[in-house]
């Protein structure tokens, strides 16, 4: 199988002063290589993810909390210092936690309150409590990548602007759909702008990438580009939300896994993929450069059984197919969502 190859280069160990405590996180760069078409005059389809996550802004702990909020006493942020003041505006940071049962978890933030050293989160109706927060349980804030932070704006723009049929195009899967975003400097709406297809005249460069997403490159120019963005390793185990039907998810890691390793199977339906025969399991697909290529954990029909294969050969062992830094793979997902626990690749920085 052909993968995407970024490059992930440790730079330094950053020290990243908290409310409450110092960590240090190993930073670096990830340059995302992107296929041209060479000239085909047809699009050049890359499946990636990013790899890193931005630099830890505050890492504390949760004194109380709500439904949807909680409360930090040791908290000397100001009043929308972790969100927009603009009515409808997209999420600009997420607190991740860090600790016991809800360990991985990643939250928008909607609100912040300086005087009630408060957070008001987006948990889409889902109780913190619920997830496994309680009192104690540390946290940390981080902004959000950006299209128009990783891809650029302006003279940085690393993939080609045009219109709307011109332009290389960023596509996002949203709820078992892709959303397509391109680089505008012609045609009708706004100029020198992201926007979405279809809605011309409103920027689109704050749409959120979140770490976990699968990104869809469509290069529709005849040279390879690359794309380099700096920031931190990402640590810890990852709470990923795999949805019913099809979601297009990302290596949160700036190293890759295995299937074997990934945690994706875990003999339990509602808390990893089904196991079944070619026709009855989840399917984890990966983009070979030309098509897709689906694997599923065989634990009934013909061939091998309780491991991974590929689709079509069922007599071969594919626990060890790699999930590489900077990879993207589709789940096709039968039964009811669920939340992938990735753990930490690699399992230690020392």
């Amino acid at each position: 199988m052909k993968f995407l190859r970024p490059t992930l280069v440790l730079l330094s160990v950053l020290a990243s002063y908290a409310q409450a405590q110092v960590t240090t996180t190993p930073v670096g760069f990830v340059t995302m290589s992107i296929a041209g078409n060479g000239g085909s005059g047809q699009p050049a389809y890359t499946f990636a993810s990013l790899g890193l996550v931005n630099p830890t802004l505050l890492q504390s702990t949760i004194t109380s909390f709500g439904t949807s909020t909680i409360t930090d006493s040791a908290a000397t942020w100001l009043d929308n210092a972790y969100n927009s003041t603009t009515a409808g505006a997209l999420p600009t940071h997420f607190i991740e936690i860090l600790s016991g049962s809800a360990a991985g978890n990643i939250i928008d933030i909607t609100a912040t309150s300086a005087s009630s050293q408060t957070l008001t989160l987006n948990t889409n109706s889902v109780s913190l409590a619920s997830l496994g927060v309680t009192a104690g349980t540390s946290y940390a804030i981080r902004q959000h990548w950006t299209i128009a932070s990783v891809f650029g704006t302006g003279a940085s723009v690393t993939l080609q602007g045009g219109s709307s049929t011109s332009a290389d195009q960023v596509q996002l899967f949203r709820a078992n759909a892709f959303v397509s975003y391109y680089y505008q400097t012609s045609g009708r709406g706004l100029t020198n702008a992201w926007v979405q297809s279809g809605n011309a005249n409103v920027d689109a460069g704050t749409t959120v990438i979140y770490p976990d997403d699968g990104i869809l490159i469509v290069r529709n120019q005849s040279s390879n580009v690359s794309v380099t963005i700096s920031g931190s390793v990402k640590t810890g185990q990852t709470s990923i939300p795999v949805n019913s039907g099809y979601t297009l998810l990302g290596n949160v890691y700036a190293t890759g896994m295995t299937l074997g390793t990934s945690n994706l199977y875990t003999g339990n339906a509602s808390t990893g993929v089904a196991g079944g025969s070619s026709t009855s399991a989840d399917q984890v697909m990966f983009w070979n450069g030309t098509a897709f290529v689906a694997y599923y954990y065989q634990t009934s029909g013909r061939g091998l059984l309780n491991t991974w294969v590929q689709a079509g050969n069922a007599n071969v062992d594919a626990s060890s197919t790699p999930i590489p830094a900077g990879a993207a793979l589709f789940i096709q997902r039968n039964g009811a969502a669920f939340s992938w626990v990735a753990p930490q690749f690699p399992a230690s920085f020392n």
